[in-house]
């Protein structure tokens, strides 16, 4: 093929369909280029498709082509026209204005020394430089071609980039947008309101009914949900039983009764399945029209909700206590996250009395936290570090402080134990090797459980508190009686011992009450068999008294102090 081809005829007699071609912009002015473009590229292919030539012959023509038409694959460009930058001029025009790096821009210029190639190369954003006189028929064909290959390579790239963005800001289960993609809408600087809607007791209905019927009636929450959307509203699904929506539009005036009217259809639209009717109910958080930290306005809201009673709304204000709870877990937050990074989580210890005996037989490890010279105990931090997620890494380090403690004795110790604990994959082969590094045996070491969690409405949890027992861990139930849960507890695994709630026992020698619901607790271990263990004993009277009844264990400041190194029984009690 030579030079001289340009001046055939066209055959237009085969035509592709205009959706299966690339777009390929001509920019230059003069005809005969043109000519000679269409006809070089006539029979042209690239991975089945045909190409389409468009040609312009000035920089408004090629401006007017580039608004038509986003999707052009190549720009042959010329850069002598109007002026001598006119071709520079529109390639900037691409890329900055358009902002368009997806196309495949190819200077090919009749003039060389009006714009150098290494001048245009460093300073302008373009893909291939060819001078018109080395630009054949043929080396035409190839410049096209791999201008081709890297657009297809960038359209792949791009499409693997929005799958990928889906896939991350995508909840699986109810294709709503997650966690991830109301963080992204809620980058901005304008006043928003959010919604959270916590399913209430989802986790029961699960274990009840299993996870496919759980499944279904988070579709059944999604589905009521979207019919009740709005066109200023987005609705998200953040976590396993709460949803989201997010109020775009700042005129707000009636929120009071949209959320009202939303929250009745809910509580009266049953899930059926079969003969089966499950009726939701959802508590409600939200922060109206705030500016910054707005989901965690809105969580302190749904907790608040929550606490009170669940089935309820709670709306955040700055005149609330709200604001005081956001400041409290911010300050304790860095705190918690100070003391892990420098090693101030601590491990106390406080000795536990057997009552026959008057001697120390074990230890209760409790946790604390040193800031500033200062040393906390859990009351400041540990509702902080449940909130933020820390909890589990103060529990790991406190476990392999008492470890490292214990290690050369032959003493029982106890550490107290969540199911934000029991849930973490790694938690039990964490607890076996560190025991196992310390060469401590396992029927030597306690785990309590704490009296706050309901361990019944997590089903891993109880399943790894087995596998404790399992290896040979004894398990024990702290603040018994508080709740009627422990009660259903205690048929499902063996424990060691049971701790009074010491609210029975601080004035158990003055308290009518306390010394019968303490008796009623007694007579119930006694038939099944489990050792007991007296709380907050803090005077020979209640020390008296709690043996009297029949206690095995006792514990309290009476005995002395939690402290840092393992203490001694004082003169009066040997």
């Amino acid at each position: 093929m030579n030079d001289e081809l340009f001046f055939a005829p066209e055959d237009d007699s085969c035509q592709v369909e205009e959706k299966e071609k690339y777009k390929i912009l001509i920019v230059d002015d003069d005809d005969e280029v043109h000519a000679f473009t269409k006809l070089a590229l006539k029979d042209f292919f690239y991975k089945g498709k045909a190409l389409d030539l468009i040609s312009a012959y000035n920089q408004e023509e090629a401006r007017v082509a580039l608004f038509r038409s986003e999707d052009i694959a190549v720009i042959l460009l010329d850069v002598v026209m109007e002026t001598n930058t006119t071709g520079l001029d529109i390639a900037k025009y691409i890329r900055e204005d358009l902002q368009n790096d997806m196309c495949r821009i190819i200077i090919r210029t009749g003039q060389p020394g009006e714009a150098p190639e290494r001048f245009v190369i460093d300073n302008y954003d373009i893909n291939d430089y060819k001078e018109k006189t080395e630009l054949t028929a043929d080396k035409l064909y190839t410049t096209i071609r791999t201008a081709l290959v890297q657009y297809n390579q960038l359209i792949d790239l791009l499409n693997k980039k929005d799958e990928i963005y889906k896939l991350l800001t995508t909840d699986k289960l109810t294709s709503l947008p997650n966690r991830v993609k109301l963080n992204y809408d809620l980058d901005s600087d304008a006043y928003q309101t959010l919604m959270l809607i916590d399913i209430d007791r989802f986790s029961l209905l699960n274990d009840a009914y299993g996870f496919e019927i759980g499944d279904k009636v988070l579709i059944h929450v999604k589905d009521i949900l979207k019919k009740l959307l709005k066109k200023d509203m987005t609705l998200y699904r953040l976590d396993a039983d709460v949803f989201a929506i997010l109020l775009s539009d700042s005129k707000t005036e009636y929120l009071s009764d949209e959320v009202d009217a939303l929250k009745a259809i809910l509580d009266n639209s049953p899930l059926e399945i079969g003969t089966l009717s499950l009726y939701i109910n959802v508590s409600i958080g939200i922060v109206h029209y705030e500016l910054g930290n707005i989901i965690q306005k809105a969580g302190i809201a749904l907790r608040q909700a929550r606490k009170i009673s669940r089935n309820r709304v709670e709306y955040y204000t700055d005149a609330s206590e709200f604001t005081k709870i956001i400041e409290y877990n911010n300050l304790w937050t860095a705190r918690i996250v100070e003391a892990l990074v420098n090693d101030k989580i601590l491990a106390y210890f406080q000795p536990i009395i057997e009552c026959s005996s008057n001697t120390i037989t074990k230890y209760e490890t409790l946790v604390r936290l040193e800031y500033d010279g200062e040393i906390y105990s859990p009351f400041y931090f540990l509702d902080t570090a449940r909130q933020a997620g820390y909890l589990h890494k103060i529990t790991c380090r406190v476990f392999q402080k008492a470890c490292q403690k214990f290690q050369n004795n032959d003493l029982m110790f106890s550490v107290n134990i969540t199911d934000h604990d029991l849930t973490e994959s790694g938690f039990i082969s964490f607890i076996v090797q560190t025991a196992k590094e310390y060469k401590i045996q396992s029927s030597r070491i306690v785990f309590e459980i704490l009296e706050e969690v309901s361990m019944n409405e997590n089903k891993l949890a109880t399943e790894n508190l087995a596998r404790l027992a399992e290896l040979g861990f004894n398990l024990s139930i702290d603040d018994f009686g508080t709740q009627c849960s422990n009660f259903a507890q205690l048929g499902s695994h063996k424990y060691e011992s049971i701790k009074i709630d010491g609210k029975f026992i601080k004035d158990i020698n003055e308290n009518k009450n306390s010394k019968i619901i303490t008796e009623s607790i007694l007579f119930f271990t006694n038939k099944i068999g489990f050792k007991t263990v007296a709380e907050y004993v803090h005077s020979k009277e209640v020390y008296e008294t709690i043996k009297e009844l029949g206690v095995d264990y006792a514990q309290g400041f009476y005995f002395g102090e939690p402290k840092a190194d393992l203490i001694e029984l004082t003169k009066e009690l040997k």
